[in-house]
């Protein structure tokens, strides 16, 4: 044997044996039996006191170890290794021992063992109501879910032990210990939080997976917030709060049109209880007509809209009403000005069924007819209502109806009214799976009335089926998809008598029909502890169908021909792919980074020229021959700073808009035939910055906001064909609105606007006609109204010294504190004469014509009284 392989084989036995003392080593590491007793500590001190016992040193990456976990865990004289699969068997680590030291890892999920499920309802203990969007947090893993919009939840976990704690603003904590060896069915019942009872909450929902509801888009505001909020009259006003969220304008005083990131008015929908509102005004826009006190949960989308909602191309408002309660009767109700409302609920079987019914009337007309007004009618009206049935711990349903009424009469007259009819039942195919099936109806309907021989009626309705399902596959990956399948009518307005035949000598404009069919899958993934992702797709399609008439209009927009289509025959489709995603990152426990695109289909369109805040008067027309459907894209980008007090928010959006209307000068809305010749479509902007910051806890809550936007449109035939801003630019907008609660008592509130005032349409010369100047309209929106500003401020006194079954309440308000005249009119087509401005009458007349301006408030003081029993 030469000298080469005796070295050889010696260099190979040395390595044996230090391989063979490394492996005894690492075995005898983990052999080695200690003692630990922990008790409520975190994972990383539990690490570092095994450090200390064992003489052990461990390596991990603080970003993908749970060091944060609270960890219980008492062993007498075991061998480490016990210890540590103990330690980690909830927390989703592994490791390996190299070198003398323990390297933690994640664990795979290619590894770990048949996961089970545990799932339920959350509900408020008191009254039975579910509870939308609470937590539900695996405490040793630092992830958790949220309830669905019906309150339900579902986990998926591997076979295990396991604390799960259930958390819900304005409710205690409440922690459960389940042993998953099976699939798991648990309702969880939270108490309220007495000292947190009258916090107000305007921004994401706060909660311990704060980051899951900053992903969800959505803004929440509850009844609380409205019912606190100063209003005119004292009114509490469900659309006027919605202006304290960045990115919301209010059209002008007095008016409940309001735009979401530079859309027009009709790109928002409104929906209670999946059903459409499509006018929210009561008294010509003074008031808008959801009841404050029937509402159980209000949600805001802002245009960055889930797959599961489609329709609208700027936001989404989804109201859900109160279920009732369970367990026993209440009322509450309030007496205003110049309305009372009233709200009963109970069980109809106990902690099985339940109802709930609200109801809010005016009496203004009286005030007025004291006056010795000449008036017959004037009042509106809404009335809410809703049943609850727990068929059985897999089955629910629901029914629920909405109509709010309008009339003001003298001779003649105005009236409107919304209806819509909800029937929902969700059905829990296993613990993984949920379904929502909804049938629905919603119609809103306009008559003018100048003779009995002359009522103008025009209304735009719906009926629908929808199919909505979520399959929770894992803790970290939930599926939705379903399908909705619609049918509208229209009718753009025309004149009836008192027969309903259409007068001799007046036009017919021809009624329409439509079906829309909807597609939609999503998947929400939390791919690691710093990324989320949310990717769908939404397929609409749209098709035009009889009875009815269309016209052919040529390139310059005559009507050349004309088709008639019998009943149910199909004529024209469109059709749209809407891809949506919404990606969130985790910087660290306070910062988060998201991004949003999505691609929305608007197939209706409301028609009117008015740019006064009391019109009601609107024409509501489909996408057909002459009218494309309105396609928009929108990207955003924002940062978010949480924490359990406070959070501060920037997000930038860009939103290009395709087929956006508008009306040629002098247009002709009402009772024409023709109507789409008088309409010209083209491209639109929207982009802008919006910041916030929010107190979200103590005895002084509120929010601070100032959102930069611009709002512009490119129309061929309007403007000469050059970009001008849209009726809703308002560049600027600072908002800040403050809640005191300086006594357990007594809370004050006050809000703070300013902004750019809004956009105009001025003369841009004037010529000498038979004396008189006349104005020359040569550009569209070239001017601006005044810069608006107001203040308004309110006490809300709790009358009982405590609180009791018996809770009653005084409000007292100032609206537009310091008497600001904000404009909302500029007329320039009045003379002044003995001081007043009038039209003239006299067209040879020497008076010049002047610019006069309109405004809706001065100081408006109110006092309002409330009670809950």
């Amino acid at each position: 044997m030469s000298y080469l392989q005796l070295t050889y084989r010696f260099i190979i036995m040395v390595v044996l044996i230090l391989s063979a003392q490394s492996v005894l080593g690492q075995e005898g590491m983990l052999r080695q039996k200690i003692t630990v007793d922990f008790k409520e500590i975190t994972l990383g001190e539990a690490l570092d006191k095994i450090e200390k016992i064992a003489t052990v040193s461990f390596s991990y990456s603080s970003k993908k170890t749970p060091v944060h976990s609270l960890v219980n865990l008492q062993l007498e004289n075991k061998p480490l290794a016990d210890v540590l699969n103990r330690l980690f068997q909830n927390q989703n680590i592994d490791y390996v021992v190299v070198e003398n030291k323990i390297i933690l890892k994640p664990a795979d999920p290619a590894h770990s063992n048949a996961k089970y499920t545990i799932s339920g309802y959350i509900q408020d203990e008191n009254d039975g109501e579910t509870l939308l969007g609470a937590t539900i947090l695996v405490t040793s893993l630092g992830k958790g879910s949220i309830s669905n919009t019906y309150g339900f939840y579902s986990i998926s976990l591997p076979e295990g032990h396991y604390q799960l704690k259930y958390s819900y603003i304005g409710y205690q904590d409440q922690y459960r210990e389940v042993d998953l060896r099976a699939d798991v069915l648990e309702d969880i019942k939270l108490l309220p939080n007495i000292s947190q009872l009258d916090e107000i909450i305007v921004s994401p929902d706060d909660s311990t997976t704060n980051t899951e509801h900053i992903h969800a888009n959505a803004y929440a505001i509850d009844h609380e917030t409205v019912l606190l909020k100063t209003s005119a009259m004292g009114e509490s006003d469900v659309i006027k709060t919605l202006d304290i969220i960045p990115g919301i304008q209010l059209f002008r005083d007095g008016s409940t049109f309001f735009n979401v990131r530079g859309g027009d008015r009709d790109q928002n929908q409104i929906l209670v209880d999946e059903a459409p509102i499509y006018n929210p005004a009561h008294f010509m826009g003074l008031f808008s007509a959801i009841i404050p006190e029937s509402i159980k949960d209000m949600k805001m989308y802002r245009g960055d809209l889930p797959a599961n909602l489609g329709g609208r191309l700027s936001s989404v408002l989804d109201i859900k009403t109160r279920d009732g309660n369970l367990r026993r009767f209440s009322t509450n109700g309030s007496l205003g000005l110049i309305s009372a409302r009233l709200a009963v609920e109970g069980p109809i079987k106990k902690d099985k069924s339940s109802f709930f019914i609200s109801g809010r009337r005016s009496y203004i007309q009286g005030i007025i007819k004291s006056a010795d007004a000449d008036i017959d009618k004037l009042y509106f009206s809404d009335f809410t209502a809703k049943a609850n049935v727990w068929l059985n711990a897999k089955n629910r349903l629901f029914l629920s109806t909405y109509l709010g009424k309008d009339e003001f009469s003298t001779d003649g007259g105005i009236a409107w009214e919304n209806k819509a009819g909800t029937i929902r039942w969700n059905h829990v195919f296993n613990s993984r799976l949920f379904s929502n099936i909804t049938f629905y109806s919603s119609k809103y309907e306009y008559t003018l009335v100048q003779s009995p021989d002359f009522i103008w009626k025009n209304h735009i309705s719906n009926v629908s089926l929808k199919m909505d399902f979520t399959n929770y596959l894992t803790l970290t990956n939930t599926l939705k998809f379903g399908i909705k399948l619609s049918g509208h009518n229209f009718n753009p307005g025309n004149v009836e008598d008192q027969t309903g035949a259409i007068p001799v000598g007046q036009p017919f404009v021809p009624k329409r029909n439509a079906t829309e069919l909807s597609l939609y899958v999503s998947n929400d993934q939390k791919i690691n502890d710093s990324w989320l992702i949310t990717y769908g797709l939404r397929l609409s399609t749209w098709t035009n169908i009889g009875k009815t008439i269309e016209y052919e209009i040529d390139e310059n927009y005559a009507v050349v021909d004309s088709t008639i289509y019998d009943t149910r025959d199909s004529y024209n489709d469109y059709g749209n792919l809407e891809p949506r995603l919404s990606l969130t990152y985790l910087v660290d426990n306070k910062n988060i980074i998201k991004f949003n695109y999505s691609r929305a289909a608007q197939y209706i369109n409301l028609i009117s020229n008015s740019i006064s805040p009391f019109n009601n008067l609107e024409v509501w027309m489909p996408a057909s021959v002459n009218i494309k459907p309105q396609v928009a894209n929108q990207i955003s980008l924002g940062w978010f700073n949480t924490s359990p007090d406070w959070q501060l928010s920037a997000e930038l959006y860009y939103k290009h808009m395709e087929n956006q209307l508008d009306y040629v000068n002098q247009a002709s809305i009402l009772l024409n035939p023709y109507l789409e010749a008088e309409l010209r479509s083209g491209d639109g902007k929207a982009y802008g910055l919006e910041t916030s910051l929010t107190k979200r806890s103590g005895t002084l809550t509120g929010t601070i906001s100032y959102t930069y936007s611009k709002s512009t449109r490119q129309i061929e035939g309007i403007n000469q064909g050059q970009e001008y801003v849209s009726l809703w630019d308002k560049p600027h907008q600072f908002v800040v609105n403050a809640n005191w609660k300086s006594s357990p008592r007594t809370t004050f509130s006050g809000t703070l606007y300013i902004s750019s005032g809004g956009p105009i349409t001025t003369p841009t010369a004037f010529y000498e006609y038979a004396g008189r100047s006349v104005p020359i309209y040569a550009a569209r929106n070239n001017d601006r109204l005044p810069v608006y500003h107001r203040y308004d401020m309110s006490v809300n006194l709790r009358l009982n010294k405590s609180l009791k079954k018996f809770n009653h309440y005084l409000t007292f308000s100032l609206f537009n504190l310091y008497a600001q005249k904000n404009s909302i009119l500029i007329n320039f087509n009045k003379i002044e004469v003995d001081e007043k401005f009038v039209v003239p009458t006299n067209t040879l007349g020497s008076n010049p014509v002047v610019s006069s301006q309109v405004f809706v408030y001065n100081i408006v003081p109110s006092i309002s009284y409330s009670f809950k029993l």
